[in-house]
């Protein structure tokens, strides 16, 4: 009989290279504190008489310096899918074989091809409709019953071949392929 089998393919994978990001970049903030210088200041304590005096002068105000820190990169190998896997059916078609059986007519044997028993009901329903069509009516409904069987013996002894089985000679008279 027709069947049909399923065929799994795997999914295919590769290995590519890919740039990843393993630290995000950040803004730090730094603290200058103030910077100061001794500054010598003489200064005037009484007439005719001064002083020097030392004095702590800022020479650079404290600030807040804003530093970038990029981000950081590494390159890495990673599976990257490049199908996915898949299933395929395949369509196994059905087999035929004809068997040789003897048909007894008249007292003598003769060998004849025989149609199998198992023959499909499409290829039954296109000998019925050969039967009907040539004059000897048969229902058209791929069974080989008992109407079909009178049919096919009466059209079997009126063209003068084997009666009794359904010959590949009788199929093949019909103007039936016997496969």
């Amino acid at each position: 009989a027709a069947s049909f089998e399923i065929v799994t393919h795997p999914a295919v994978y590769e290995m590519v290279e890919e740039r990843v990001r393993v630290k995000d970049g950040t803004t730090v903030y730094k603290s200058i504190p103030a910077s100061y210088e001794t500054v010598f200041e003489t200064i005037d304590v009484q007439p005719g008489s001064s002083v020097t005096v030392a004095k702590q002068k800022v020479a650079e105000p404290a600030r807040l310096i804003e530093e970038q820190a990029p981000a950081e990169y590494q390159t890495i190998l990673v599976e990257r899918l490049v199908s996915p896997v898949r299933e395929e059916r395949i369509e196994i078609p059905a087999t035929y074989v004809t068997i040789e059986k003897p048909v007894f007519t008249g007292g003598t044997s003769e060998w004849h091809q025989l149609m199998c028993d198992d023959t499909p009901p499409t290829k039954i329903a296109e000998v019925q409709a050969a039967l009907t069509a040539a004059g000897y009516p048969a229902a058209i409904d791929g069974v080989f019953g008992p109407e079909t069987w009178g049919a096919m013996e009466a059209y079997q002894e009126a063209h003068s071949l084997a009666v009794g089985y359904l010959t590949v000679a009788t199929v093949e008279h019909l103007g039936v392929s016997p496969r």
